[in-house]
């Protein structure tokens, strides 16, 4: 598969799985880091609800740990002067 089919897919799964749990925020990209023996992928997602939060990250996990090595982290954000948000972000290393 190459790399611009899966960054596409990334986008449309994690854009589904905000939609899922009605998050009003999109992921309009993910980034890619070429290097000689593997590529990796970031994308990150804003979430406003905390409630859901556990389980954005689990269906981040089941959904795209498919593509290779997995990791997803996140962080509590309270800005100065916008509602309060949880930062998820993913990375997905593919060995070349």
């Amino acid at each position: 598969m190459d790399k611009e089919t899966i960054k596409k897919e990334l986008v449309d799964e994690s854009n589904n799985i905000l939609a899922k749990y009605a998050e009003p925020d999109i992921v309009e990209s993910v980034s890619v880091m070429n290097m000689s023996a593997k590529t990796v992928f970031l994308g990150s997602l804003r979430v406003y609800n905390e409630d859901v939060v556990s389980d954005i990250v689990k269906d981040l996990e089941k959904q795209l740990k498919g593509y290779g090595e997995l990791s997803v982290r996140d962080e509590k954000i309270i800005p100065c002067c916008a509602p309060n948000y949880t930062h998820i972000s993913f990375n997905i290393t593919i060995k070349n």
